[in-house]
């Protein structure tokens, strides 16, 4: 277990010497990563608010998020419930 965060903590460092290289030899590199990274942020947040947005709609069309009485119980779907 030591041996492999020594390996990862390793990696760190090289990859960080790496980017320091880059960005001190040539600024445009520094720019290309940043928004390389920062587009896949962004590509992330997104998925994420549609996954978000779609769970609502289910969960609203399901009657999930609706008060229960005390004494009522929730059926699994209540589209066959009505039935």
């Amino acid at each position: 277990m030591v041996g492999l965060m020594n390996l990862v903590l390793l990696l760190m460092v090289i990859s960080q010497i790496c980017l320091g290289a880059c960005a001190w030899l040539s600024p445009e590199c520094l720019r290309w990563l940043a928004s390389h990274f920062l587009a896949r942020a962004d590509a992330v947040d997104a998925a994420r608010e549609v996954a978000e947005r779609r769970l609502q709609f289910w969960r609203n069309e399901l009657g999930l998020d609706r008060k229960l009485l005390r004494d009522e119980v929730r059926p699994a779907l209540p589209q066959l419930a009505r039935r």
